[in-house]
């Protein structure tokens, strides 16, 4: 199993996870990233959802519950 494979199962569980992994995450999955002061803005052209992720040492639970859907709808 890869780093990035790891990565998602420890998302998927409910795992806390750090802003890096995510940013990490969805870049790998083709989101660009535009930054407006302390948020990170992620998007993809021809995905309905943008993602905006505040710089914390952890992500907020309802922060993974996005990112839990958006790995979804991309198939894990």
């Amino acid at each position: 199993m890869s780093k990035f494979e790891k990565l998602i199962q420890k998302i998927l569980n409910g795992k806390n996870v750090s802003h890096d992994e995510v940013e990490n995450v969805l870049l790998h999955l083709g989101f660009q990233l535009k930054i407006r002061g302390s948020h990170h803005n992620f998007r993809k052209p021809q995905y309905h959802r943008t993602l905006s992720i505040k710089r914390r040492s952890q992500l907020l639970p309802y922060q993974i519950e996005d990112l839990k859907e958006v790995l979804q709808d991309h198939g894990y």
